[in-house]
């Protein structure tokens, strides 16, 4: 039996074999959610069919995807940086095409997994993990198990409210912890900027081109306005939404990852303090902020082998 892990985000599709000592091969493509659902599955099916093209053994698939699941249907119900994916069948369409069992389950649960069984969760029993990417996602491992709620959508920690009536979040909320540190909430945040900071490099040199997140950090370093401006709000953002996940976790842990999270490695001191603004006194200095050491591979190794374990409680 061979399993494939599959990540599905806002910008990348990952996806690789996953064996019990890691990926064995791995491949990355662009997700293009403008060209739509049936595009972007078909390239799903296409990739998963040119991997199991080299071996005739049987295969399982895992794939994490953001947003609200159904794992029992194999569905993906909502989610805030997927338009109009609302209760898609996803599961049943690639296990048409592919003839391979397929298991779903939400990406950042899925990197949480992978960070428990691979990565800086190993031999930890409480921890959270937050995936900074194009949206915030959220694992947290309770006890040793993958906190799910009571119906199986819980865990939602990129949707916590840092900022009472700030920036607007792709959820229909305001001030939610996504709408500050993920891809889509930076460039948001620059873009209310815009008519302030005209002739912002945020804007790029002619103050028309595409706003790009390693620009907006690169150019902190300079002591730009506007960048100096959006990169405290996204530490401030963290700060606070970690000291009110820690009061609510009591972790031993906190795992960042996505590439958002590479830019912010420098941060994590001051992370750590406005955290611990605001968390009760007995948890101060309780946790520890690191990033991720596995980053992309989190997810696709958490998908992987959450499906292989699904399927073998079936057998």
């Amino acid at each position: 039996m061979k399993v494939i892990g599959i990540d599905l985000g806002g910008t990348w599709i990952k996806m690789g074999v996953v064996t019990e000592s890691g990926i064995q091969s791995k491949k990355i493509f662009k997700t293009n959610l403008q060209e739509g659902i049936n595009s972007v599955i078909n390239r799903i099916v296409y990739a998963i069919l040119e991997i199991k093209s080299s071996s005739k053994e049987d295969w399982i698939i895992g794939l994490g995807s953001p947003g609200t699941i159904n794992r029992k249907e194999g569905k993906i119900i909502f989610s805030p940086n997927f338009e109009d994916w609302i209760n898609v069948p996803i599961c049943s369409i690639i296990e048409k095409y592919t003839h391979c069992p397929v298991f779903i389950e939400n990406d950042a649960k899925a990197s949480a997994y992978g960070e428990k069984k691979f990565g800086a969760g190993r031999n930890i029993d409480t921890f959270f993990l937050l995936t900074l990417g194009t949206g915030v996602g959220g694992g947290a491992v309770i006890n040793g198990e993958v906190l799910i709620g009571g119906t199986g959508y819980g865990g939602e920690l990129g949707h916590i409210c840092v900022f009472p009536d700030g920036l607007p979040c792709g959820c229909g909320s305001k001030g939610c912890l996504e709408a500050y540190v993920s891809k889509s909430g930076i460039i948001n945040h620059a873009e209310t900027y815009r008519e302030i900071y005209p002739d912002s490099l945020v804007f790029g040199n002619n103050g028309s081109s595409p706003i790009s997140i390693k620009n907006v950090f690169s150019l902190d370093e300079k002591n730009e306005k506007l960048s100096r401006i959006i990169v405290s709000k996204v530490i401030e953002a963290l700060g606070i939404g970690i000291g009110s996940l820690v009061n609510i976790f009591n972790p031993e842990k906190v795992i960042l990852s996505g590439g958002i999270s590479l830019s912010i490695q420098k941060f994590i001191p001051s992370i750590v303090k406005i955290a611990n603004n605001h968390t009760m006194k007995s948890m101060k200095n309780t946790f520890e902020i690191v990033t991720s050491i596995l980053q992309e591979d989190a997810g696709i190794l958490g998908a992987g082998s959450k499906a292989m374990e699904q399927f073998l409680l079936l057998e």
